[in-house]
């Protein structure tokens, strides 16, 4: 980098708060209409959070917890769980390869950091009351949202299959008795269209109804070069949620709920950005441009450019039915009984040499170990299936299905409350994985002359069971000092039925990159077929005090315990001896204090804690390939600072302020070298490991701040109201790779959003400008490297560029 370069890039960290300032700055700079007093508003509203199974003021939640109601989440559209980065300076969000099933959340510097199926996640989600099986489940369009708790710390005792960094807890909005109907659409300038609807009101004198649904289309934001094959990352989406509310009687009432999506991606392909470590570059190069390599040289340079030969998807369809059963008993006490059924269903498929390299019409007798064609001279190239893959295609598919049943007790008085209850899940996944790669003949490696073809397609079937016990109590000691704690039993058991086939061959036929292989005459021909059995069981909980100071302030004080049970290795690593992991259990400290400032026009929210876990459960990249394994990464270490503030500047400006400072760290942790590591680079040569004491995991930077501002007048005059909004997020350098690789790592960045808008005083409809990105800063969720078939890779997503957009919604 030169010295201009380096120079550009610190005025530009050092004034990470100028674009943030300059833009709440506008918000508050008078314009060229007359205005006046949209809403009185003199303190800053309560809100109301159910973290703790029950509706609390989120100032008397010992909790570090963030809150975003649906006034917020519309206007700043966060429109999926990635979106949460923007508002939420402990929560980092990373793309998976291929598929959403293993889309990886972190908190306070600590997740799976898991790009494959298999590791429970660290952060759980919860869904009107249920526990999520994976994150990927809620990628959707989060439209008509009542409610977004964000969580942190080990919530181990009242969310389902348990956490160790913190808990998304969803909720969705149920019907009222007014009838009210909503259409809104929007439009972008990189071509998405979405239109919403939304009915709501009474059905009968004892039920409503409330019924949303999604339809979404937006063309493909990185473009591909190769004939035939259209631009990549696009969305196709039709989704609906049905909620109906029963009222048996005055005290037993049902929720019940529904939702189906069904969703056709351009998935996450894999963006080339250098070129490969221990083979010639030049042939990467000549590949990417189809034979040019100045063309290779400018497609590689470009981040939202590729040329793909092989289609990259992910096609995913999910449902799911829940069944929220209330009976108030009697004045204290309430059961609760929360039945629910989920299915998940997807599909994906990568070019995962990432070039229009391809085996049309080659066999072995006709190949040229160092060029042909349509090779270009690559070591290794991409098939899209053989005779021997699962249904003779390359790519990857899941089946998930589940049920759970939780029943609880709740009870209240003047002086404690009581959650008690147990906790039942099945779940079965299966699925099939094969991705075939031509390899031409390495000199070192002791096979014959020729090239051939490898493969490992797997398929596997998981049975899983869980369930827990589990009770939580807090009482009143006095006016000012309050005691909580809680214990949870959680018991897991599990039975893996893998079957792979790992193949070696040489005599082959292809035509349109289709092989039919010989493996008589395989070089390598072996199965890797088990069922194994695996348990884990072990307890969580939490206890601490909460003391008020005076009626605005308050502090707490707590030790929490996560645990999270088995996970499974499912992939084409899987033997008998390594199908599971090990569980994971977190201890957590923290210190936290919540209060009112300025007549309540200033709130605070502040957290300190200090957190290890021991044997985290996360997945490594296997050497040579774009593949990853889960494992036990040793034990994490973080501590550090959360802020939540809200300030109400003047009447009609809020202005929001969040930042977390996590200082994270592996102990007790050895990991494989990356390729090219040296010994100056921390490689033990001799045995190939590094040792990764110290080292800070991949998503976790260290200082991350996030600030927003709202502005609503009224027009003079005019049954008008004018909102203004900006939102900006800025976060530190961080690795996006386990092994640390010094090419995979994110630059610190910011990003800014804004937006302005006309909303009707009644209500019935409103209108309104967005812009995301609109600085047009560049960051990948996630990179890559994967000699010798793809290089060093990236995720391009479609917030990594700026776009515009206009939102229109009428009300009935």
């Amino acid at each position: 980098m030169t010295t201009t370069n380096k120079t550009i890039k610190a005025g530009w960290r050092q004034s990470a708060l100028a674009l943030p300032t300059m833009a709440l700055g506008l918000l508050s700079v008078s314009t060229a209409v007359h205005a006046q007093q949209a809403q009185s508003r003199n303190v800053i509203e309560e809100v109301i959070v159910t973290a703790q199974k029950r509706a609390q003021s989120i100032a008397d939640v010992p909790l570090s917890i963030q809150a975003l109601g649906a006034e917020k989440l519309e206007r700043e559209r966060i429109e999926s769980l990635g979106d949460l980065r923007y508002v939420s300076p402990s929560f980092t969000f990373s793309a998976a390869t291929g598929g959403g099933l293993a889309n990886s959340i972190s908190m306070r510097g600590l997740g799976s950091f898991s790009s494959e199926g298999g590791v429970q996640p660290s952060v759980s989600t919860v869904l009107d009351g249920v526990p999520l099986s994976r994150s990927g489940e809620f990628s959707a369009d989060l439209g008509d949202i009542e409610r977004i708790e964000v969580i942190t710390g080990p919530q181990g005792t009242l969310f389902g299959r348990n956490s160790t960094a913190g808990a998304l807890n969803i909720t969705r909005k149920g019907p009222s008795p007014e009838f009210e109907a909503y259409v809104s659409g929007s439009v972008t300038d990189d071509s998405e269209t979405v239109l919403k609807l939304m009915l709501n009101g009474p059905i009968s004198d004892s039920v409503m109804g409330r019924l949303n649904i999604l339809s979404k289309e937006r063309d493909g934001h990185i473009k591909n070069l190769h004939p035939g094959r259209g631009d990549a990352g696009g969305d196709e989406t039709v989704a609906a949620v049905l909620k109906l509310a029963f009222d048996f009687s005055d005290d037993v009432s049902l929720m019940f709920s529904a939702d189906i999506n069904d969703s056709e991606t351009g998935g996450n392909p894999l963006v080339t950005f250098d070129t490969d470590t221990l083979y010639d570059p030049e042939a990467r190069y000549t590949a990417l441009g189809n034979g040019d390599a100045q063309r290779g040289r400018e497609i590689m340079a470009d981040p939202f450019t590729i040329n793909n030969n092989s289609p990259d998807f992910y096609n995913f369809e999910q449902w799911g039915v829940v069944a929220d059963l209330t009976w108030q008993l009697n004045d204290n006490w309430t059961l609760k009984s929360l039945t629910s059924a989920r299915g998940w269903e997807q599909e994906f498929g990568l070019d995962i040499d990432s070039t229009p390299a391809s085996l049309n019409n080659l066999n072995s007798l006709t190949a040229n170990s160092t060029e042909t064609e349509n090779t270009f001279g690559l070591f290794a190239v991409a098939v899209d299936g053989t005779n021997y893959s699962p249904e003779g295609r390359s790519g990857g598919k899941n089946g998930v299905e589940y049920q759970t049943q939780e029943l609880r007790f709740e009870y209240g008085d003047e002086l404690m409350s009581v959650v008690a209850g147990g906790y039942y899940q099945n779940y079965r996944e299966d699925g099939s994985v094969a991705v075939p790669v031509w390899v031409r003949q390495n000199p070192s490696i002791p096979l014959p002359p020729t090239p051939f073809i490898v493969s490992d397609p797997y398929m596997n079937d998981l049975k899983q069971t869980s369930w827990a016990v589990f009770g939580d109590i807090t009482y009143d000691l006095s006016e000012a000092f309050q005691v909580f704690a809680g214990l949870r039993w959680t018991d897991e058991q599990a039975t893996l039925d893998h079957r792979q086939r790992s193949f070696v061959a040489s005599v082959y036929s292809c035509e349109n990159n289709f092989c039919d292989v010989d493996l008589t005459a395989a070089i390598l021909n072996e199965e890797n077929n088990h069922v194994t059995d695996g348990e884990a069981a072990d307890w969580s909980g939490r206890l601490g005090g909460r003391w008020t100071l005076s009626e605005d302030t308050n502090v707490y004080a707590s030790y929490a315990r996560g645990f999270i049970g088995i996970g499974v290795n499912y992939t084409r690593s899987s033997t008998p001896e390594n199908a599971y992991l090990n569980p994971s259990v977190s201890d957590a400290y923290e210190i936290g204090l919540k209060t009112m400032m300025f007549d309540r026009r200033l709130q605070l929210h502040g957290a300190m804690f200090y957190q290890i876990v021991e044997e985290l459960q996360t997945t490594k990249r296997v050497p040579g390939t774009t593949q990853t394994a889960p494992i036990n990464a040793g034990d994490l270490y973080t501590q550090g600072f959360e802020l939540n503030s809200t300030w109400l500047a003047t009447e009609s400006l809020e202005i929001q302020f969040g930042a977390a400072f996590t200082d994270a760290e592996f102990r007790n942790f050895e990991l494989d070298c990356y390729v090219g590591q040296t010994a100056a680079d921390g490689c033990n040569t001799d045995t190939g490991i590094q040792d990764m004491e110290g080292r800070q995991p991949p998503q976790a930077p260290r200082f991350k701040y996030t600030l927003s501002g709202n502005y609503e007048r009224q027009l003079m005059d005019l049954p008008l109201d004018v909102t203004l909004g900006a939102n900006y997020v800025w976060q530190e350098e961080t690795a996006t790779d386990l092994k640390r690789h010094p090419k995979l790592f994110q630059e610190a960045y910011g990003l800014l959003n804004v937006s302005a808008g006309l909303r009707a005083h009644s209500g019935v409809y409103e209108i309104s400008l967005f812009g995301r990105n609109v600085t047009d800063e560049f960051y990948a969720l996630r990179k890559g490297h994967s000699d010798p078939v793809t290089g060093y890779f990236q995720y391009t997503v479609r917030g990594a560029q700026a776009y515009w957009g206009i939102n229109g919604k009428l009300m009935f």
